[in-house]
Order: structure tokens, then C-alpha cells, then sequence
């Protein structure tokens, strides 16, 4: 069973989900959402993008500092490539939007749970030029 937490405020994420092999906790407060993923050994986080809108990127570093473990996917109605990539580098491992979300959720939730990354390949090829520009 994968354990998976979304955080959202408007219920949009749950609502799309089919997580079969996934026990789903949704939390509408992003101070509770912290405390949660604190006490947990590993959680696949779905984190809407509207929770926290331009500080999301900063709000995915408090996740992953929080508890490392954590493997955080930004869900939104579409966002453009720099505001994907930020999220990739503040520690977010995935984004998806939320018009693909009911047909990809299994998929994504296995992927996020066997360490796998949940982006398209051109945003792979972005990471990855924005790495290599900062090395």
C-alpha cells in the first residue's frame, strides 16, 4: 500500500484520484500537512498548486527538509516550464496537471513510491540543461 497525503484546499485532487493500491490522506492546511509528513517514514505528497501559488517552491523545500524521504508532486491546472522547474529544484520530484490527473494517477502514485520521477521528457531535458549550466 502506498501511502499518499494530498494537500489541497479545494478538494479538486482527491476527487480525481483512484489510488487503488494507495491509502490517501488529505489535509487542507499546509502547517498541518508539515506536521503530518514529520511523523511519517515516506509519503508520496500531491501538493495543488493554488495552496501556496508563487511560494510553493518554498513550501516544497520546507517538505523535503521536514522529512527527506518525502517524494512531492505539484498538481495544478497548467503551470509554465519555470514555475515546473522551480518546483524540480527546490525538491519536488514530479508535476502533473490536473486535467490528467484521474487517467495517470495509479501510474504516477507507483512511480513517486518506487523513487521514479514524474515529469515529461522535455522538462527532463530542461533539468537537465539547468544543471549542467550550473556546474
Amino acid at each position: 500500500m502506498i501511502d499518499a497525503l494530498v494537500i489541497d484546499t479545494t478538494d479538486q485532487i482527491t476527487s480525481l484520484l483512484l489510488g487503488d493500491n494507495a491509502c490517501i490522506q488529505t489535509i487542507d492546511d499546509e502547517v498541518k500537512a508539515l506536521n503530518v509528513i514529520d511523523n511519517v517514514a515516506s509519503v508520496v505528497v500531491l501538493l495543488h498548486y493554488n495552496v501556496r501559488k508563487e511560494q510553493t517552491e518554498e513550501y516544497v523545500k520546507l517538505i523535503v527538509n521536514t522529512n527527506a524521504k518525502s517524494k512531492v508532486v505539484v498538481i495544478a491546472d497548467k503551470l509554465d516550464e519555470e514555475t515546473v522547474l522551480a518546483c524540480l529544484l527546490a525538491g519536488a520530484q514530479g508535476y502533473q496537471s490536473l486535467s490528467g490527473l484521474k487517467q495517470y494517477s495509479n501510474k504516477l502514485l507507483a512511480a513517486m513510491n518506487a523513487g521514479e520521477a514524474w515529469i515529461t521528457r522535455r522538462m527532463t531535458s530542461t533539468l537537465l540543461e539547468t544543471l549542467r549550466a550550473h556546474k
